[in-house]
């Protein structure tokens, strides 16, 4: 549906003199889809989510507004698919990264989480630049907090249950294994907000090989190279 803009850049008022256009088959549709999150996931990385407007994403994605419009009815709409898409992918690499060592020893399967926090299709500026605008503006904060915990909850729970694991190996407390995966997460976001700050010193073979090495000295000479 055709629009224009009145006040505001992101608000969408519809034009009802103007028909509405015809409706684009399925893999148009969604390649159009996906090429607005896409330019949305650009645009934050670049002003932020208070400067991610309807015109820049439609001028990032190279698509009118007004077809912008037709795909999502509302900044609102488009932010819920950017956050679904980026949490929908973060969660296929992690259950691809458990599928592939499901049965191997707590300490392989560790390295394989790690990794897949550091896996290049989510390890990039642009996806944790969202990630950030999510958790660090406080508008979003509230409207995603008990979606972000769900998903954050769930890989902290996995991580400390192969901790335990393995520190049951070692004769180690069950308690020491709940630090153990405050500080192995503690690092990870660290690594993640220093790739931010820094884009440049971006490294995943040292970010996956700095959290091994914590685990090496928990559990020496048991952590897979």
């Amino acid at each position: 549906m055709a629009c224009i803009l009145r006040g505001s850049q992101d608000e969408i008022v519809p034009r009802k003199s103007i028909r509405k256009p015809a409706r684009p088959n399925d893999s148009i549709r969604d390649r159009r889809r996906r090429e607005l999150i896409e330019a949305t996931i650009t645009v934050i990385a670049r002003h932020g989510y208070a400067g991610t407007t309807v015109a820049r994403v439609a001028k990032e994605a190279r698509l009118s507004v007004g077809l912008m419009n037709f795909h999502f009815k509302s900044k609102d709409i488009l932010f819920d698919e950017t956050f679904r898409f980026i949490s929908t992918e973060y969660d296929g690499v992690w259950r691809e990264a458990t599928a592939k060592v499901k049965g191997a020893p707590p300490a392989v399967r560790l390295k394989s989480m790690i990794e897949a926090y550091f896996d290049p299709r989510i390890f990039t500026h642009r996806k944790l630049a969202v990630w950030f605008a999510f958790w660090s503006d406080a508008n979003l904060r509230d409207r995603y907090r008990a979606l972000v915990l769900r998903v954050e909850r769930r890989y902290s729970r996995e991580l400390e249950r192969t901790l335990r694991e393995l520190a049951k190996g070692h004769d180690i407390a069950v308690a020491g294994a709940a630090v153990m995966g405050t500080s192995l997460t503690a690092a990870i976001d660290g690594l993640w907000l220093q790739f931010m700050l820094d884009p440049k010193s971006a490294n995943r073979q040292r970010a996956v090989k700095t959290c091994l090495g914590l685990l090496e000295q928990w559990f020496p000479r048991s952590v897979p190279a």
